[in-house]
Formats: C-alpha cells, structure tokens, sequence
C-alpha cells in the first residue's frame, strides 16, 4: 500500500488581504475585523431573543388581541363605507391599511416559529 505525500506549503502564501510582510500590521488588521465580528455576532444573538419576546407577548394575549383587532377592522371597513363618496375623507385607505396590518400581525403570529425558544 501506498503512503500520501504532504506537502508543506510557505505560512506567507495564503496573506491575501494584506500587503506588506510586518506582523503587527497584520495583528492589528485582525484585531480591527474581529470587534466588526463580533458586533455583528452580538446582533445576531440579541435580534432572535428580541423577535420571540415580542412574538410570545403577541402569542400570550392573543385571544383578546385577535378580537380587538377583527373589532376594529371591521369598524374602519363600515366607516369606509359611510364616507365613500366624500373626498376629503381618506377612510378607504386607512381600511385597508388597518386590514393589511391585522393580516400581516395573524401571520406574524400564526406562522412564525422563534429560534430563540
């Protein structure tokens, strides 16, 4: 049976991201990316626990929010309805942002499954 050969390559060969052959520019530099690094591994971390907070908040008031929601939805569509030929009156459009909202908040709430529990 046949050993494989390893080669060892040159330490310098694989320093793309700098120019110059001085280790304490290249410390630095390393220094320097991993506090970017590490910001964003701290939002990464505290993002998900926020999300499923506000998503178990949600979850736990969930009855009572639904039916307050579907309350006033319903409110803001009839009142659409009264001043639909009134021109100064927008209610048409605050409907249907208020009914967009109740479907995106259902879906939010329906649908989402939180990393952080």
């Amino acid at each position: 049976m046949k050993l494989a050969k390893l080669y060892q390559f040159p330490q310098h060969a694989g320093r793309t991201s700098s120019t110059s052959i001085d280790p304490s520019v290249d410390a630095i530099n390393t220094q320097n990316g991993s506090l970017k690094t590490k910001r964003i591994a701290g939002w990464k971390r505290i993002m998900p626990w926020t999300i499923g907070l506000i998503w178990l908040f949600l979850g736990m008031c969930w009855p009572l929010l639904n039916w307050l929601a579907a309350m006033d939805v319903v409110f803001q569509f009839l009142r659409a309805l009264y001043y639909s030929n009134t021109p100064a009156v927008h209610a048409t459009l605050q409907a249907s942002i208020h009914g967009v909202l109740y479907i995106l908040l259902s879906l939010f709430v329906y649908l989402y499954k939180p990393k952080a529990f």
